[in-house]
């Protein structure tokens, strides 16, 4: 992967242990070998919508590559979002690059976001402390909507842009045709539950709308409730395994959406 930057600065490793992913930094070269069964094809068409647009998001540099049968894409490096002060981060910028690439022609495999969610709940441990409240409000979420209206990218959060030169969005993984509401579902989500504040959502969301975001035309909770309530659910699912997220106020989100809902068959 290394080889594949052109770089002669020692490789470092980012991330730490992702399972599947393995993301190297070399010099101001970033190499990401994806899991072995994505689906490549898929992939190679996500790539290609990135390319084509780079003034919202960090255009490869190189088409889709292999190391020992792993697919791998060759990205320049960028700044992440720091996470230091949540009031200065590109809450505007963010929502502005969101709306444009909701804006774009329809193109693409199928977007992954509600796809995530469902894998979060099957990699949750039984018996973990709260798990089954965590279950238990997947289970009473009426069926995910998978209908796409347009390109999105997901699997948005802040940990998704970076700046270089300007910023941009990352990581192609969920790049498709989807409802755009997914994109702005997690925010949605972690307003919520009483983590994001509210003048950061209110500044996220009324620049979306500024710049013509089509993913509200009706009221924004009619739209928002559902993939914000899965979002809380895949949340709160991925703190109990890792741990790198508060889980108390994710949990107690869940036990609202319990009561919220009645039982309903699953989609």
């Amino acid at each position: 992967m290394a080889s594949l930057t052109g770089s002669s600065a020692d490789p470092e490793v980012l991330g730490g242990d992702r399972g599947d992913v393995v993301v190297v930094r070399v010099g101001d070269v970033v190499a990401k070998a994806h899991p072995a069964d994505v689906d490549v094809e898929a992939l190679r068409q996500r790539v290609e919508i990135a390319a084509a647009h780079p003034e919202l998001m960090l255009p490869p540099l190189k088409p889709l590559q292999f190391v020992e049968d792993r697919p791998v894409t060759v990205w320049p490096y960028g700044t992440p979002v720091s996470q230091a002060d949540p009031d200065a981060a590109p809450w505007e910028e963010s929502a502005e690059l969101l709306a444009k690439l909701h804006s774009l022609p329809v193109q693409g495999p199928v977007a992954g976001a509600p796809e995530r969610i469902v894998r979060a709940i099957k990699a949750l441990p039984p018996g973990l402390p709260h798990a089954d409240v965590v279950l238990e409000a997947f289970q009473v979420l009426p069926p995910l909507d998978l209908s796409g209206r347009a390109l999105i990218h997901g699997d948005w959060h802040l940990g998704q842009l970076v700046h270089r030169g300007a910023w941009r969005l990352i990581d192609v993984d969920d790049l498709g045709v989807g409802d755009p509401v997914w994109d702005l579902a997690r925010p949605a989500a972690l307003f919520a539950a009483g983590i994001l504040p509210g003048d950061l959502w209110a500044r996220f969301l009324n620049a979306y709308r500024e710049t013509g975001g089509v993913a509200l035309p009706t009221s924004e909770w009619e739209a928002l409730n559902i993939p914000a309530q899965a979002y809380v659910v895949q949340m709160a699912a991925r703190a109990l395994v890792t741990g790198l997220q508060a889980v108390e106020p994710l949990v107690e989100a869940c036990r609202r959406i319990v009561a919220t809902h009645g039982y309903g068959d699953r989609g």
